[in-house]
Parts: C-alpha cells; sequence; structure tokens
C-alpha cells in the first residue's frame, strides 16, 4: 500500500518520489500530463559548448530513476475528481482518459487526419495523436469523422477509466503556470510577425521548429512578461526568467555568431556579481538596453519595440522579438480546492497548517524557482513527509 502520494511530475514532484524511493518508500505519483517533467519536457539543453547549469539533464536522469523504481508507481494523463480523508489515510478518486488511438491497431493510413475539420488529428513522429482540446467531439459537438472513416476501428474517443489511490501523507508540487501572452495584447502576440514567446523558441533551440536565422539579422529578448507589474500577471518577481533569457540568448550567438541580439531588461535578479552567465555576457557583444517596452507594432512586416531611454521616446525594429514569460500561480488549481490549501496575498499556496494534516509542499507551487531549487524542495518535502510518517519530526 503506497504511503506517500505525490501529485505533479515536474522537478520537484521527481526529486520527492526519488528520495522517498532511494529510502524504500513507497510512493503513487500523480500527473495530469502524458509525460513526467513539467514544463522542462519542452526545454532545451542551453550548452552547446558548455555547460551552462540549466539543469535539464538532472530532471531527465531523475525521470529514469523514478520509472525504473520498484517503489514508484506512475499514473499519467489523470484528472482528479475528488479527495477524501478517512481514518488518517488519503483516497484520491481520479479519471484517465483511454488513448484515443490505439498503437496496436492502428495502420497510419491517416484516414482520419484527412477527414479531421480542425486538425485535431496529426501524424507526429510516426504515429497519430489527437489534441483533445481541438476535438470536437470531445468538445461536445457533433462530428466523430475519424471514427468513421478508421478502416480497422482503432478510433475510441471516449474511453476512460477510474482509478483510485491512497497513502498516508500527501506531497503537492502541482507546480506554476506561464503568464498567457494573450493576455499583453500591446505586445504584439499572434498578431505581429517576428514575435514569439521564450517557450517557442526553446522549440527552436532543441530543432523542433524552423527559423531563419539570416546573415546579421537582429532578435530582442523583452524580459519580465507577466511580471512585476500591477496591470496584467502579478506584481511579484519570477526571479527565474533573468538566468533563462540570458542562456537562450547566449545559446542563439553560439548558434548564429553574426546574430544582433538586443535584452530589454530592468535589472538582472537572481545572480550574484560573479555569476558566470554575466562574466559570458560581459566578454559578449550582446547589448543591454535597461528599459521596458510599452508596446510592440508591426512596421514593414516587423516587430517594432517602443520604449523609453535617456529621456526619449525610441522605436526600434527586430527580425525578431521574444517575449520572456514570467511565472505566475495556478489560482484555478483543482487540488487546492478539493484540500482547502491556503494562499498567500500573491496567490502562491503555503504550507501554513499543513503538517498536521500529512500534506506537504515542493516546488514552484510555492512561489517561482529554478529547476535546482525545485530539486532541492522536493528532497526537502520527502523528508518531510518521512518525518511525519515515523511519527515525529523532519
Amino acid at each position: 500500500m503506497p504511503k506517500v502520494v505525490i501529485v505533479g511530475g515536474g522537478p520537484a514532484g521527481l526529486a520527492c518520489a526519488a528520495e522517498l524511493n532511494s529510502r524504500g518508500i513507497s510512493v503513487t505519483l500523480l500527473e495530469r500530463r502524458e509525460v513526467l517533467g513539467g514544463r522542462v519536457e519542452a526545454l532545451s539543453c542551453k550548452g552547446l559548448l558548455h555547460c551552462r547549469q540549466c539543469d535539464v539533464c538532472r530532471v531527465h536522469r531523475l525521470r529514469r530513476e523514478v520509472l525504473a523504481s520498484p517503489y514508484v508507481t506512475v499514473h499519467h494523463g489523470v484528472e482528479l475528481q475528488q479527495v477524501e480523508r478517512d481514518g488518517g489515510r488519503y483516497r484520491f478518486d481520479l479519471l484517465r482518459f483511454k488513448r484515443a488511438i490505439d498503437p496496436g491497431l492502428c495502420s497510419l493510413c491517416g484516414k482520419c487526419v484527412e477527414a479531421c475539420p480542425t486538425g485535431a488529428m496529426a501524424k507526429v513522429g510516426g504515429r497519430i495523436v489527437l489534441d483533445r482540446q481541438a476535438c470536437r467531439s470531445i468538445q461536445g459537438l457533433e462530428c466523430e469523422r475519424c471514427v468513421s472513416v478508421c478502416p480497422t476501428a482503432a478510433i475510441d474517443l471516449f474511453g476512460e477509466e477510474h482509478i483510485s489511490v491512497q497513502g498516508e501523507a500527501v506531497v503537492v508540487a502541482t507546480g506554476s503556470l506561464e503568464f498567457p501572452a494573450e493576455r499583453e495584447p500591446r505586445l504584439g502576440w499572434k498578431e505581429v510577425p517576428g514575435v514569439m514567446t521564450s517557450m517557442e523558441l526553446e522549440a527552436v533551440l532543441e530543432g523542433r521548429a524552423p527559423w531563419a536565422m539570416a546573415e546579421g539579422s537582429s532578435v530582442a529578448f523583452l524580459l519580465c512578461v507577466g511580471s512585476r507589474t500591477c496591470l496584467e500577471g502579478t506584481p511579484m518577481c519570477s526571479s527565474i526568467c533573468c538566468r533563462y533569457a540570458l542562456r537562450q540568448a547566449l545559446t542563439l550567438k553560439e548558434m548564429s555568431p553574426s546574430l544582433k541580439v538586443t535584452m530589454f531588461v530592468m535589472d538582472w535578479r537572481g545572480m550574484a556579481r560573479d555569476d558566470p552567465l554575466l562574466e559570458e555576457l560581459d566578454c559578449s557583444d550582446l547589448r543591454v538596453v535597461r528599459s521596458r517596452p510599452a508596446e510592440v507594432r508591426e512596421d514593414g512586416g516587423r516587430p517594432t519595440a517602443i520604449y523609453a531611454a535617456d529621456g526619449a521616446i525610441v522605436q526600434e525594429g527586430f527580425d525578431h522579438l521574444v517575449l520572456v514569460l514570467g511565472l505566475v500561480p495556478d489560482l484555478e488549481n483543482e487540488l487546492a480546492r478539493h484540500m482547502a490549501l491556503p494562499r498567500d496575498a500573491l496567490g502562491n499556496l503555503t504550507p501554513s497548517r499543513c503538517r498536521e494534516r500529512g500534506i506537504f509542499m515542493a516546488g514552484s507551487c510555492l512561489g517561482p524557482k529554478d529547476i535546482k531549487h525545485c530539486v532541492v524542495d522536493g528532497v526537502m518535502a520527502a523528508r518531510k513527509a518521512m518525518g511525519f510518517l515515523e511519527g515525529g519530526d523532519e
């Protein structure tokens, strides 16, 4: 019988599971996505020529360790239905949608892809995948064209199973959210050609998306999108974005040395003066502008940033502009609602009065943290949970 239930399979949840595994404690790990790793799954290594300590590889190692453990049971792609506590044990009732396409029956003929009116069916990496959010049938509209054209009856859009798991202690590692770029329409995402988010740039850095970087082309990074503001997003600093954006910019320069890179920052945070990234920045030709653009407009098919500098309003065009998204609390966290988890004034979860209920927290659900600190958090949460199970202090 599992003793600890970990909710969230990102860096903190994986580190917690790995630590408990090393102590021989049985764990059930719940993850709403289809893969473990959280946002790290979409991140690229930033060490083309030398390691920049981004810790992406560290999470991949933790994932391999957790998946190979006899003490850890993993449930992917689950939705929380209900949580109850009885006699000191928690019970989680979960819903998991079965794979819409049975790989054992699918012939990869592609007829479902051709029949789908919304593009929800797609052939990716030698298999057919379904985007459930784009599927008309799953959203309650009449369709099921893919089902009718499938020659092998491999498609079941509504298959589901109900799962119940129990544990004596719970570790909450549900993470945070990226600020939705569409909530800042003045910055031109999806409207101005050449504007992308920092997560969309990750696909370029990893070679999953094309990006034409002509000789001598220019790119600007706009930091603090959705953070350090009282208008949209959160007034708190995301603390991780400076290092993250600087790693992206330096990696781009390695990929294309002639690229002209400009970084719009208010100040560098989360880094000491002797940080290796700042030392590398000083040795590069990256341009740093201490300003926060108020608007991004289209001019001649390119993004133009409008910002204040030296007492004047400047309009400067670039070939590409990257919106570096801040992290914001997940205010619609179902687990927080079911378990009545407290929040601070900014919306982050807080462990106040949770230990006596056998609840522990780790990672960026407590506030923005980088991978390294999420991993440390996960290890500490594991030790606190062990102390609780043993009836003493952690």
